[in-house]
């Protein structure tokens, strides 16, 4: 108790350390006591866990006048949950102290008119979030002309573009006089600047963060990809059964997500988001600070200033890509002075982050393997080959699980077709031919009918092509062109009326049409030797068409094809 009245603290609130178990007060408290009873501004940083919030709590009550009837002194906090752990945390102080302070909160979450009642008690000090406070005071239900101390909590996040603005309108309706206190684990030089504009001459009074991280907290790394957190979850509890977890996720959909697995696995688990209502959260809080639920799952929402007391590990679900993100976790365990673990899921991509946040503060992530139910020490190298190939592997299992294209299978319209294959050098093509002028029918994928009866249909023969009305053809200049008289289509043999099996051309992956034409004189397949134009198999050659030329013009005697009367009709030969 000595050591705090030589701080300047009255006895009273000496009395209060001493009773709630402090012995002596810490290095942020030593520092920062004696300049904010001097009622200098100042800049208040030193990791979590270390009594910055009883740091400037103990000034401030050494310093209210109790008969007055007016508010001293506000405490503006970015999140409810926090604020409503201050709000605790200054009323068990006042209660030690045995001071008549009277202590109000105001949130968002709370009516406005049960607010209204609040204030009309005429507190001392005001806790709550930013938001709440500007419009009480902007609509003038807040009298802020003899408020003499106005603190920022977690002031990194109050300076954040969402939230510049409400600061800004907060710290200008301050009365000039009034001591302007920030006070975060991290202060980076953006907060710095943004907020110079209302700080006269500030006191820095600033611990380096990152011991704590690196005496009292043990950071472990396990690789698993993102497909696989869920069930490393499971097995973590299983092999080492943390006595209170404090799970983070990057959003409420994850959050979700892990809840629901969580529950389907029996966990004892809890969920803090910012979507639930005030009640909602607290009970949340309630029951993991009192053990009902070892496993509390939130988002940076409870990565600020919140005192879960005993959290023995906690797990950070994905990396974050800000590294005092991973400070402020990480915090949540280890406080006063006892040890804890973070404990970091990480795939390829979340291990380079785990890289630059161990040489930024300055300690070592240990590599771990969970294996056979038990967590062992492994080489970084050994590590870091095992990640490899278990990320490779899981890319060949993915690529295995596509669908390939089936070569029996017919290639769709449009699509690339199977190449043909080469016909080797020296072997006679026995593709069938074209006929000049005639189209081949393309090879269908069903078997032609066994019915030998059945007459497929065919183009109409010459003969009757003969009795239909020819035109004549004028060329555009105006002279008359000669035109080809139809010529009868030559008869098969009887000897050709017998042909050996005919193998269709066919492309790779399709089936091959093959038939047996024995006895029958109607074929339907294309390229047979008739037409082929060469002689395969014994065949009787192709004769040739005699073609005659007509005189242009009907003329007198001559029919009204062109031919004369007199002229004998085309036969086969």
């Amino acid at each position: 108790m000595q050591e705090f009245t030589d701080l300047g603290l009255s006895l009273a609130v000496a009395k209060a350390f001493a009773s709630l178990g402090f012995e002596a007060p810490t290095e942020i408290q030593k520092l920062a006591i004696p300049a904010i009873l001097e009622r200098r501004d100042a800049y208040l940083s030193s990791a979590t866990g270390t009594g910055k919030t009883f740091a400037y709590l103990a000034p401030i009550l050494s310093s209210l006048d109790v008969e007055a009837r007016t508010l001293q002194a506000i405490i503006v906090t970015p999140t409810h949950d926090l604020a409503a752990q201050i709000e605790r945390e200054t009323i068990r102080l006042v209660e030690a102290a045995g001071l008549a302070v009277r202590v109000a909160a105001a949130l968002g979450s709370i009516p406005l008119r049960r607010q209204l009642d609040r204030l009309a008690e005429k507190p001392h000090i005001l806790v709550g979030s930013a938001g709440r406070i500007r419009d009480l005071a902007l609509a003038g239900h807040l009298e802020l002309s003899a408020c003499a101390w106005a603190v920022l909590d977690e002031a990194d996040r109050l300076f954040e573009n969402e939230a510049i603005d409400i600061t800004s309108e907060l710290l200008t309706a301050l009365p000039a006089g009034s001591c302007r206190l920030l006070v975060s684990a991290s202060l980076p030089n953006r907060t710095v600047e943004r907020s110079s504009a209302w700080f006269r001459d500030p006191a820095k009074l600033m611990i380096d963060s990152s011991e704590a991280l690196r005496t009292s907290i043990e950071h472990w790394c396990f690789h698993s990809a993102s497909r696989s957190k869920l069930e490393f979850l499971r097995r973590f509890e299983a092999a080492v059964k943390p006595e209170r977890c404090l799970l983070f996720a990057s959003s409420n959909a994850a959050i979700f997500t892990i809840q629901k697995r969580l529950e389907y696995l029996g966990f004892p688990a809890v969920v803090l988001k910012s979507d639930k209502d005030g009640t909602e959260r607290r009970n949340a809080l309630q029951e993991f600070s009192s053990g009902a639920a070892r496993w509390l799952i939130t988002t940076d929402l409870g990565a600020r200033g919140l005192d879960l007391p005993d959290v023995s590990h906690v797990i950070s679900f994905d990396l974050p890509e800000e590294p005092t993100v991973y400070m402020h976790r990480a915090g949540r365990t280890g406080r006063a002075g006892k040890h804890g673990v973070s404990v970091a899921l990480a795939d390829l991509v979340e291990l380079k982050r785990a890289s630059k946040i161990a040489v930024r503060y300055g300690f070592p992530f240990v590599c771990k393997l969970l294996d056979s139910g038990v967590v062992h020490d492994i080489e970084p190298e050994n590590f870091f080959a095992i990640a490899e190939e278990e990320e490779a592997a899981r890319k060949d299992v993915k690529l295995e699980g596509t669908k390939r294209i089936d070569p029996r299978r017919r290639p769709r319209v449009g699509g690339t077709l199977p190449e043909r294959p080469r016909r080797p050098m020296g072997e006679e093509d026995r593709r069938p031919r074209r006929e000049p002028g005639r189209e081949q029918p393309r090879p269908s994928g069903r078997e032609p009918s066994r019915d030998q009866n059945r007459v497929p249909a065919r183009e109409p023969t010459r003969e009757q092509n003969r009795d239909r009305p020819q035109r004549s053809f004028r060329d555009p200049s105006g002279s008359d062109r000669p035109k080809r008289s139809p010529a009868a289509r030559p008869q098969q043999s009887s000897e050709n009326q017998t042909q050996p099996a005919v193998m269709q051309p066919s492309l790779p992956g399709l089936p091959t049409i093959q038939a047996s034409l024995a006895g029958s004189t109607n074929t339907g397949i294309a390229g047979n030797d008739a037409t082929s134009g060469g002689t395969t198999g014994g065949s009787v050659p192709q004769q040739k068409r005699r073609h005659r030329r007509r005189k242009t013009g009907p003329k007198d005697g001559s029919t009204k094809d062109g031919n004369p009367k007199d002229a004998p009709r085309p036969t086969s030969e």
